[in-house]
C-alpha cells in the first residue's frame, strides 16, 4: 500500500466514525425533537378541547335554566292562559329570555323549544312550527352536524337536544319540554382558526363519515383521504398520534376524542415541517462532511501530485539510469516541492553520464592499443619465420625467391603497418591471407587452397590479421611436416545473427586431449608459446565483438584441424555497447 493509499484510509477513518456519531446523535435528536412535539400537540389538542367542552357544559347549564325558569314550565305543563292577550305576552316573554340567552353566550346561535303538551314551539330567531314526526327522528342527545334554514339562508349548524325528563328521550309525547340547541358552523371555524398556527398544521373536527368541520384554508381533499385511510373512530387516549403516509409525503396525525361532545379534534402536519429545522442541520452537516472528503481528496491529489509523482520520477529515472540510460533527465518546474532534489538528480545525472563517457572512451582507447600490442606481437612472429625462410634461399643461391619474399614482405609490412585504422573489411583480409599463402609457398611449394566467401561478407569489419595467424598454424603445424603438402579451405557463413569463417587443412592434425587443452587455454589471461597466435585471435575476438564470440579448435573430418571463427553481428552494430558487455564481464 502506498502512501496515497494509507492517507485516503487515515482520511475515512477518521471521517467515517465522526458520521456515525453525528447519525446516532441526529436520531436522538429527531426522537427528542418528535417526543416534545408530540407532547406539546397534545397538549394543544387537550386545552382545545377542553374550551370546547367548558362551552357545551355552559350552554347545558343554560338549558337547565331554562327548564326551571316559571315561564318555560307554564307551557311545559299545558297552562295556557284563556286570554289572547295573556297568551301573546307570555310568548313574548318567552321570546325576549330566549333572544338573551343566545346572546348571553358566544357559542349558542339559537335556542327552540318544543312543548309537547301543547303541541307549541318557540324559537329565539323566527317562528317555528311543531312538528312531532320531524322530532321523533332528530332528535339526538350528543352534538350532531346538520343544514337547516335560519332567517331564509340554508346553514350547517351543530345540534343537541336536551329533554325534560331525560326519561322521556324514547316517547317524546311523555316528554315536558324539548330544547334544540344549534352552533352556527362558522363559530366552529373561527375556534378552529384560532387553534391553526402560522400555517404548520391544518385541524379538524372529525365525528363520522359526513360529519366534519374543516378550518377556513383546511385543504379539503387532504381532510378526505386521512378520514379515508385512518380508522379515527377508534382512537384511545393511549394512542393519540400516529405517522401516516399520504402519497409520497410523511404526516405527523395527531387526534383526540372529547368524552364530553364526543367529537375528535385531528390535526396533522408534514413531517418534513417538523423536522425541517433537523434536517437543515444535518443537512448542514452532510455538506460540511463532503467539503471535509473534498478537501482531504483534494489534499491527497496535491500529496500525489507533489509527493508520490516527483518520486515516481526520480525512482524510474533511477532504474533507467541502472540500466545505463545515462541521458535520463527530469523535466523541472520551480513550483514542485522536490524542484531542488530534481535537480541535484538532473545535475548527478549529467556528471553520471559524462564519467562514463569519459570511462567509455578511456576503455576504447585502452582496447585499441591491446590490440595494437597484440599484432605488434604478431608481427615478429611472422617476420621470424620470413626472414628464416630469406636466410634459407640465401644459402642455397636462390636470389629469385630471395627478391620475391622481399618485395612479398614489404607489401606485407605496409598493410600491417598502417595504423590509421586497426580495422578491415573480409575481402581486404582475405586478399591478404592469398598473398600469404603464394609467400609461403615460394618455400615450400606444396600448399593448395579453396577460398569460399559469401558476397555478403565482403564488407563485414574485423580486426586486421585475424585470418592469417590461423592459416599460418595451420601451414607450419599441419602441411609443413608432410612431404607431400596438403590443402588449406577457408569458409565463410552469414548466418542471420552470426558471422562465420572456418579455416580447416587436412594436416597431421592434433590430438583430442591436446584439442581440449589449447581450446581451455583460449579462455585464460594470456599464454606464451606456440599457442599465442591463436590466443591473440581470439581475444581480439572478444574484445570487439564481445565475450560470447570468439575461436574454438575441433578435428577436421579430413584427419587435420579446423578453427572457427565467430563473431555476432549485433556487436558489431552496437559499436560501443559491445565494450560495455566485456567490461561487465
Amino acid at each position: 500500500m502506498n502512501l496515497i493509499s494509507k492517507m485516503f484510509l487515515l482520511i475515512m477513518m477518521l471521517m467515517i466514525p465522526v458520521i456515525l456519531l453525528y447519525m446516532y446523535s441526529n436520531q436522538q435528536t429527531i426522537k427528542v425533537v418528535e417526543d416534545q412535539i408530540n407532547l406539546s400537540n397534545q397538549n394543544r389538542l387537550v386545552y382545545f378541547l377542553n374550551e370546547i367542552d367548558g362551552a357545551m357544559n355552559q350552554v347545558s347549564n343554560y338549558t337547565n335554566i331554562i327548564t326551571k325558569d316559571p315561564d318555560f314550565a307554564e307551557l311545559a305543563g299545558n297552562v295556557i292562559p284563556a286570554d289572547r292577550y295573556a297568551y301573546s305576552a307570555l310568548v313574548a316573554n318567552i321570546e325576549s329570555k330566549l333572544a338573551l340567552f343566545s346572546l348571553s353566550s358566544d357559542w349558542m346561535s339559537r335556542i327552540s323549544l318544543y312543548f309537547p303538551a301543547s303541541k307549541s314551539a318557540i324559537s329565539s330567531h323566527s317562528p317555528i312550527k311543531y312538528d312531532e314526526s320531524y322530532l321523533t327522528t332528530h332528535v339526538n342527545t350528543t352534538w350532531t352536524l346538520r343544514s337547516t334554514m335560519i332567517n331564509g339562508i340554508t346553514q350547517r349548524v351543530l345540534t343537541r337536544y336536551f329533554v325534560e325528563p331525560y326519561a322521556s328521550v324514547s316517547d317524546l309525547r311523555k316528554a315536558s319540554i324539548i330544547v334544540e340547541v344549534d352552533l352556527m358552523e362558522e363559530t366552529i371555524i373561527s375556534l378552529l382558526d384560532s387553534f391553526k398556527t402560522k400555517g404548520n398544521n391544518d385541524p379538524f373536527l372529525y365525528k363520522a363519515p359526513g360529519q366534519y368541520v374543516l378550518n377556513s384554508t383546511s385543504e379539503e381533499g387532504m381532510a378526505h383521504r386521512i378520514i379515508a385511510s385512518y380508522d379515527l373512530s377508534g382512537n384511545s387516549p393511549i394512542k393519540n398520534h400516529d405517522i401516516i403516509m399520504l402519497g409520497n409525503k410523511k404526516y405527523l396525525l395527531y387526534f383526540y376524542t372529547s368524552p364530553q361532545i364526543n367529537w375528535t379534534l385531528v390535526d396533522y402536519v408534514p413531517l418534513e415541517d417538523i423536522l425541517a429545522p433537523v434536517t437543515g442541520s444535518q443537512n448542514l452537516f452532510y455538506v460540511t462532511v463532503g467539503l471535509l472528503l473534498a478537501v482531504g481528496v483534494a489534499a491527497v491529489f496535491l500529496l500525489y501530485v507533489q509527493v508520490q509523482v516527483p518520486i515516481k520520477l526520480l525512482t524510474e529515472s533511477v532504474y533507467r539510469i541502472k540500466k545505463g540510460q545515462f541521458s535520463t533527465r527530469i523535466k523541472r518546474n520551480k513550483n514542485q516541492e522536490f524542484y531542488r532534489l530534481i535537480n541535484q538528480f538532473n545535475e548527478m545525472a549529467a556528471q553520471i553520464q559524462h564519467l562514463v563517457e569519459k570511462v567509455y572512451l578511456e576503455e576504447i582507447r585502452s582496447k585499441e592499443a591491446v590490440m595494437k600490442q597484440l599484432q605488434s606481437q604478431i608481427n615478429p612472429h611472422f617476420l621470424y619465420n620470413s626472414l628464416a625462410y630469406i636466410i634459407s634461399m640465401a644459402k642455397m643461391n636462390r636470389s629469385q625467391h630471395v627478391v620475391s619474399m622481399a618485395y612479398s614482405l614489404a607489401d606485407y609490412y605496409k598493410y600491417t603497418t598502417r595504423n590509421g585504422s586497426m580495422e578491415t573489411t573480409i575481402s581486404e583480409e582475405v586478399a591478404f591471407v592469398t598473398s600469404y599463402i603464394h609467400i609461403m609457398n615460394y618455400q615450400l611449394d606444396k600448399i593448395r587452397y579453396d577460398i569460399t566467401i559469401p558476397p555478403s561478407m565482403y564488407n563485414a569489419t574485423i580486426p586486421r590479421l585475424l585470418i592469417q595467424p590461423i592459416v599460418e598454424n595451420a601451414i607450419v603445424h599441419g602441411l609443413e611436416s608432410q612431404p607431400e603438402g596438403g590443402q588449406i579451405v577457408i569458409t565463410g557463413t552469414d548466418e542471420p545473427d552470426w558471422y562465420t569463417i572456418t579455416v580447416e587443412d587436412d594436416g597431421v592434425g592434433i590430438q583430442e586431449w591436446e584439442l581440449n587443452k589449447l581450446n581451455a587455454r583460449l579462455s585464460k589471461p594470456g599464454t606464451e608459446g606456440e599457442s599465442f597466435g591463436i590466443w591473440n585471435v581470439h581475444q581480439r575476438l572478444r574484445y570487439q565483438f564481445g565475450p560470447e564470440s570468439g575461436l574454438t579448435l575441433e578435428a577436421s573430418s579430413s584427419g587435420g584441424t579446423k578453427v572457427v571463427l565467430r563473431w555476432q553481428k549485433a556487436e558489431l552494430e552496437k559499436g560501443v555497447n559491445s565494450y560495455v558487455l566485456d567490461t561487465d564481464r
